[in-house]
């Protein structure tokens, strides 16, 4: 079979739907092998995302370089943000790609991807992917997997895998240069950001691009701001006419300063101009990430190619000087008949840092034969993650009035953990797919894979400071604590797909998808301290099955058509209580079974000549905790949108300009204990001017300056890490101006 068209092919195709007249001839003139392309790929072009069956017959979204260009993105979380079926879940540590409600788990659930290296932090406690140190403009396209790839990608696909590729070829001299600026003209964020890229290819067959890019980037509230510097190269070259090796490299250094959550403590009713307050106290912390890949490729055949790349990803994070100041912090302690109360109370993490590293090769190997696509794999990756937590906590009640003592006393409370953690796991994989055409109407695929991971984890707790003291004199009952663990254990885990397709017209397309995947856990879950001792969790393994049903179509030239419905079943699904701050520790378990199931709804019209394109979706998730501990339940799962629903109009006047409107509808979530989070609708326009090598875009986000909250979290038994909410960016102006040859 075919690969994907390439872009201009896209393009042309894209066109020549749009014209009856031109698609007719099309038709008309097209031999069998052409018809067979078109039939294979059905593919698309939309002006936001296409929708395709790949060669495996799977249910892929592409978003094209020229997507991101038109709309004036700034940084992969505002492409996700409008995307349909889309969401992005904030935990209060950062954004996670969320597909077919992971909500909370998300960082576990959804596998990213840059060039095929898994970006996905191992420690789970703290799994942000770091998707604004990706340089947006290096991007070629985005290839987004909902609902599973288990046999190809392996651990953690139930919501779906997000791979995000990077132009590596430039077959003449290219050059782009971009600068940006935006203001949240409600808030206090002043963002700017600039960057290049040029690529080009030798004589000697040697392609080649470098690139580098800075952004300055302010929050609503005062004392946000990330700034960072990234660069970016990538050589090709061509061995003869059937072998290549590749090297790409990607690094970015930043510094982020952010004021720490607001808290429900401090503000019960927040409103519009609380989103733009500074917190209560100064995060700063830096961020090193950077990607490397070694690869070799060789065309067997005119019918079989070999991939061997070996990778290395490293991304750190490292609080410099972080402190937050709670109010009205409590304390109850086992052994204390009372709770006492302060005033003010400072919670220090400096010194604390996150560290993922990932070594590994993959073997990927092809063959188009007459009647499909056989490809097989191998898979070979060492993830370490070191984690160290540096919390001081320091309260003070100089006016503590305790009857039947009429005097008032000074009560002071400090506590000082340091807890390091190292986590290995060794992930070895085989997987087998086969794509079968039984005609020219009807193609079967079918996989497996099967993994074995062997797990290293050490973890040393040392409450260094456990003081109260009561008029300067410690209370004896006080003690520091101090306990070891360690634990060495290994998991096999199989994945089982099989994908039916069957193409009842020149671009309609019924398909099915039956998946068995895993979730293997992550090394930070695998012990939980009980006292003085660590002690095994023994979670189980998450496995989940998928059911997938879709269609899609192209309608009288002018109408796009996509729906899909799924029902996805967990067995053991992870949970945790509490986090890695907390004093009291964390919690974790399975839950017996949890259920998601729902449908996505793409709706695509083109009129006046392909000038103007209305774009409408709808997404339901049902996401729900089926049963706990042998009991049925039907609580939800934290921080997953009922909802998501787009409506978009792309109109193109005067030639070179285009207008784009973008409105979004978020349905309601559910927090931790199942508080409610309201729905929200965000409003985005902008205008595209083209003129000669210069694109200049402008437009204004949130158009309505509505209020919603980015995060929420009314856990009141968690004050320092829980009880808290962030809210979201209120509007938004923005402008950039792209140069390229």
């Amino acid at each position: 079979m075919k690969n994907l068209p390439t872009l201009t092919g896209l393009v042309t195709l894209s066109l020549a739907l749009l014209n009856a007249q031109e698609t007719q001839n099309i038709q008309q003139e097209s031999n069998k092998q052409d018809e067979k392309v078109l039939l294979e790929t059905a593919v698309v072009s939309a002006p936001i995302m296409r929708f395709s069956l790949d060669e495996l017959n799977r249910n892929m979204v592409i978003i094209d370089k020229e997507a991101i260009n038109d709309k004036g993105y700034k940084n992969l979380e505002d492409v996700f943000r409008t995307l349909p079926f889309v969401n992005l879940t904030d935990v209060g540590l950062g954004k996670n790609i969320d597909l077919r409600g992971q909500g909370d788990k998300a960082n576990t659930s959804v596998q990213v991807l840059v060039n095929g290296i898994p970006q996905n932090m191992l420690d789970s406690s703290h799994g942000v992917t770091p998707l604004n140190t990706i340089d947006i403009n290096s991007i070629e396209r985005i290839e987004i997997l909902p609902g599973g790839g288990a046999v190809m990608y392996g651990n953690g696909t139930r919501g779906g895998v997000v791979n995000i590729i990077t132009q590596r070829r430039y077959e003449k001299p290219t050059f782009n240069a971009n600068i940006g600026y935006s203001n949240v003209l409600e808030g206090n964020g002043n963002s700017y950001n600039v960057d290049f890229k040029y690529g080009n290819k030798t004589n000697e067959n040697l392609y080649y691009s470098f690139g580098a890019n800075y952004q300055n980037k302010g929050g609503p509230r005062y004392g946000d701001k990330i700034e960072g510097v990234g660069a970016n190269l990538s050589l090709t070259k061509d061995i003869g006419q059937s072998q290549s090796v590749f090297f790409d490299f990607d690094i970015f250094r930043g510094d982020i300063d952010s004021s720490p959550n607001n808290s429900f403590l401090d503000n019960q009713t927040p409103s519009k101009a609380d989103r733009k307050t500074s917190g209560n106290g100064d995060f700063h912390n830096r961020q090193l990430r950077f990607d490397a890949n070694l690869g070799y490729q060789s065309e067997l055949s005119p019918t079989q190619n070999l991939i061997i790349k070996a990778f290395y990803h490293y991304n750190k994070i490292k609080y410099l000087d972080t402190k937050t100041y709670i109010s009205n912090y409590t304390l109850q302690m086992s052994g204390m008949p009372i709770a006492f109360s302060f005033p003010n109370t400072l919670a220090d993490q400096s010194g604390s840092f996150f560290d993922d590293q990932k070594i590994g090769l993959d073997v990927k190997y092809d063959h188009k034969h007459d009647n499909g696509l056989l490809i097989l794999g191998a898979q070979s990756t060492y993830n370490i993650s070191k984690r160290t937590m540096d919390n001081y906590i320091y309260a003070r009640n100089p006016s503590l009035v305790m009857p039947p003592i009429p005097m008032p006393m000074d009560l002071v409370y400090t506590n000082g953990m340091l807890i390091p953690f190292e986590g290995k796991k060794w992930s070895n994989s085989l997987y087998a797919l086969e794509k079968y055409d039984f005609t020219d109407r009807f193609s079967l695929m079918g996989g497996v894979r099967y993994e074995y991971d062997k797990y290293d984890v050490d973890v040393d707790y040392n409450m260094h400071t456990h003081d109260i003291l009561l008029n300067g004199n410690r209370l004896p009952f006080v003690n520091p604590t101090h306990a070891q663990g360690s634990l060495n254990e290994d998991s096999h885990n199989f994945a089982f797909e099989i994908n039916p397709n069957y193409k009842y017209s020149t671009y309609g397309n019924i398909y099915a998808k039956y998946e068995r995947g895993f979730i293997s856990p992550s090394p930070n879950s695998l012990l939980q301290r009980q006292g003085t001792t660590y002690q095994t969790t023994n979670i189980k393994d998450e496995t989940y099955n998928t059911f997938e049903i879709g269609i899609r179509d192209f309608w009288w030239d002018v109408f796009l058509f996509s729906l899909t419905g799924y029902y996805t079943l967990t067995n053991d699904e992870f949970y945790t209580i509490g986090t890695a701050h907390s004093i009291s520790g964390v919690e974790y378990g399975n839950y017996d079974k949890t259920e998601r199931m729902g449908f996505e709804l793409f709706l695509e019209q083109y009129f006046l000549d392909n000038a103007l394109t209305l774009t409408e979706s709808l997404s339901y998730t049902d996401a729900k905790i089926k049963k706990q501990n042998g009991q049925s339940t039907s609580q939800r799962i934290p921080y997953v949108s009922k909802y998501k629903a787009t409506l978009g109009l792309n109109y193109k006047f005067l030639k070179d300009y285009t207008l784009w409107i973008n409105n979004t509808f978020y349905g309601n979530q559910v927090d931790t204990i199942q508080s409610k989070i309201q729905s929200y609708s965000l409003t985005d326009i902008g205008i595209t001017a083209k003129y000669k090598e210069f694109l200049i875009s402008a437009g204004v986000k949130n158009l309505f300056d509505k209020f919603y909250y980015s995060f929420y979290n009314s856990d009141s038994s968690d004050v320092i890490t829980g009880y808290s909410y962030l809210i979201g960016q209120g509007r938004t102006f923005f402008i950039s101006a792209k140069y390229s040859f």
